[in-house]
């Protein structure tokens, strides 16, 4: 048992020191998670709200009542699309070209830099048979 507890409690001081900015993350994560879970049932209320407002067109609206679980299904995929869809494109702002580094600087920073790349000319061979590329 005392075993067990100091190994709790090392692991505790090692994640506790170490998890700062992890706890930061998590905490972004979390609240990422419940705006997207907020978005879906969101969207799945207003789709089961639009299912309901078509009862008020037909004769008997007790023989369609499937129309609102019916809007509340495509609110939910929508709601899913959407969230995906703005999932994808969080990243992709940090890859795209920046007000600090636009295209023409990187050509630019590629044509000065393209001397470093290049291999210096190796050669084989004795005085006799050279081989050089």
């Amino acid at each position: 048992m005392k075993k067990i507890f100091t190994l709790l409690l090392s692991l505790n001081l090692f994640l506790g020191t170490a998890g700062v900015s992890l706890a930061q993350a998590e905490d972004d994560l979390i609240k990422s998670t419940q705006n997207d879970i907020l978005m879906v049932a969101g969207a799945g209320a207003a789709g089961a709200i639009l299912g309901l407002s078509t009862l008020s067109f037909v004769d008997q609206p007790s023989e369609h009542i499937s129309n609102i679980w019916t809007g509340a299904a495509i609110g939910v995929i929508a709601g899913v699309i959407f969230v995906a869809y703005n999932s994808a494109q969080k990243n992709s702002e940090d890859l795209q070209s920046s007000k600090d580094f636009n295209s023409f600087e990187r050509v630019a920073w590629h044509t000065e830099n393209s001397q470093d790349l290049t291999l210096p000319s190796v050669q084989f061979g004795t005085k006799i048979w050279e081989l050089s590329f």
